[in-house]
C-alpha cells in the first residue's frame, strides 16, 4: 500500500506542512494573524497600544469607547446573562466585533506613527461595528431587526 503524502492543512495548498500542518507560507501567515489578534484584546484590555496610549485623539476616544462594549460583551458572557444593551446571545459576536474594530484601530495608530494615512478598512470595519451596537444601544437586532419579533 502506498502511503499518502502529507500536504498543508490548509485547502488549495498542495505544498509540504512546515509546522502546525501548514506549509510555511500559511504558518507565517497564521503567526501574524494570531498576533494581531493578540495585540487587539490587548489593547481592549488596557487601552495601550504598544506601551501607550494612541497619539490621535480620534483613535483614543475611539479605542475608549469600543472598551465599554468590550466590558460589556465580557461580562455578559462571563455572568451568561444580558448586561446594558448587550443582549447574552449577541455577547459573543460583540467580543469578534470589537478585536476586529480594535485591529483596524492598532493598525491605523501604528501607521500615523510612521507617518502612513488610515486604510480605507477602517473605515469600512468602524461603520459595521458602531452600527450594530447603536443598534443594540436601540433595543434591536444588532441586524436592526426588532427583538420582539422572535418572542
Amino acid at each position: 500500500m502506498k502511503k499518502k503524502k502529507k500536504i498543508c492543512s490548509v485547502s488549495g495548498c498542495c505544498d509540504d506542512p512546515y509546522l502546525g500542518g501548514r506549509c510555511k507560507k500559511h504558518h507565517i501567515e497564521h503567526s501574524h494573524r494570531a498576533e494581531c489578534r493578540e495585540k487587539a484584546v490587548h489593547a481592549l484590555h488596557t487601552g495601550l497600544v504598544d506601551k501607550c496610549l494612541p497619539g490621535d485623539p480620534d483613535l483614543r476616544n475611539e479605542l475608549l469607547r469600543l472598551r465599554k462594549w468590550w466590558d460589556r460583551a465580557c461580562h455578559s458572557v462571563q455572568t451568561q446573562h444580558d448586561v446594558d444593551f448587550m443582549p447574552f446571545e449577541e455577547a459573543e459576536y460583540a467580543l469578534e466585533w470589537c478585536i476586529s474594530l480594535a485591529q483596524e484601530i492598532i493598525e491605523a495608530e501604528l501607521g500615523l506613527r510612521t507617518g502612513k494615512t488610515a486604510s480605507d478598512s477602517l473605515a469600512a470595519t468602524r461603520y459595521w461595528v458602531w452600527d450594530r451596537f447603536k443598534n443594540l444601544e436601540n433595543g434591536l437586532h444588532s441586524n436592526g431587526l426588532p427583538r420582539n419579533a422572535d418572542k
